[in-house]
């Protein structure tokens, strides 16, 4: 009976240790929210952008499984108001003040709000109150040095578009990301919120190298319906009209490689699936862009379709 007691007491005891650092997550992330509209007020008073203001009905945090979400989100802008709402924004691999090495977020029910539709013609106003976003995005990063990004962006069901990138050499870029992510919450506010910020970050991403990835967008008629849309307002030509152009356009470039222009050809034709791959034969260093080094060494589109092995598949 003792030994039945000691557990119950245990196991009592582990629930609300457990509530409790859940409901300091939840805080943590309130928190959070809150410093970045404060910085949005600051950036706004300075006229450098519009006021925008992020408002939500819930959050919740789950410490076991790295895991917080945010549900019903709501952006504002300025006296037009809300523009925006998202319904749901789970994260996992969050840590306060440490960034793991292995992380994901999912996006579901990104859509326009009746402010930002206001100004627009109804037919136009009927389409993007159809469009719904969803998005998964996921990273991992490697004691070799290696970080792998991915994502997947949908519209409805009628289109996505989707990469996969291996980087290599970002030791030093992901330490400078580590140092950043320790940082008290209002200096880690401040630094990423400074003029010198974005140099700082682009400093050390030019250390690092792009090695393979893929490219790919899916189209389930979603593209005929926008240039139909586009066509209705004046703002476009018909999906007709403009398939022929792009068959010209292609049909005629005589830098695109034969095996390039019968893919693409075959997507305008019928635009289903086109993917592009490429894995070059040594990672490609950022700053050989920067430095001019990737020019005298890859001086024609056959040159860098070699170097990078490239290819490119439709449908």
């Amino acid at each position: 009976m003792k030994k039945l007691v000691i557990v119950a007491v245990v196991v009592a005891a582990a629930a609300g240790g457990l509530y409790f650092a859940n409901n300091k997550a939840e805080e943590a992330i309130k928190q959070q929210i809150s410093l970045t509209n404060q910085t949005y007020i600051e950036l706004a008073a300075k006229g450098e952008m519009p006021l925008i203001t992020l408002s939500y009905k819930d959050v919740s945090a789950n410490v076991l499984t790295s895991s917080y979400s945010v549900q019903d989100l709501a952006i504002s802008v300025g006296e037009l108001g809300n523009v925006a709402t998202v319904a749901n924004i789970t994260a996992t691999g969050i840590k306060p003040q440490q960034l793991s090495d292995k992380g994901s977020m999912s996006l579901s029910g990104l859509k326009a709000a009746p402010a930002a539709l206001q100004m627009l013609p109804p037919n136009i106003v009927s389409f993007v109150e159809s469009l719904e976003i969803h998005g998964d995005y996921s990273y991992a990063y490697q004691k070799d040095g290696s970080l792998q990004f991915n994502q997947a962006t949908h519209i409805n069901d009628e289109f996505s578009l989707s990469y996969d990138f291996s980087l290599a050499n970002m030791q030093q870029f992901w330490q400078y990301a580590k140092d950043v992510t320790a940082m008290p919450t209002e200096q880690q506010q401040a630094l990423t919120t400074s003029e010198d910020y974005p140099q700082q970050m682009l400093a050390q991403l030019m250390t690092g190298a792009l090695n393979k990835g893929t490219v790919a967008i899916t189209n389930n008629n979603f593209l005929q319906r926008l240039a139909k849309i586009a066509a209705e307002s004046g703002q476009g030509a018909d999906f007709e009209t403009f398939q022929g152009m792009a068959l010209i356009g292609v049909s005629s470039a005589e830098q695109i490689p034969a095996a390039f222009k019968e893919n693409l050809i075959k997507f305008i034709n019928n635009p289903e699936k086109l993917t592009l791959s490429f894995s070059f034969a040594e990672p490609l260093m950022f700053n050989s862009f920067e430095s001019g080094q990737l020019a005298t060494k890859l001086n024609s589109p056959e040159a860098f379709i070699e170097f990078a092995n490239l290819s490119l598949s439709a449908n």
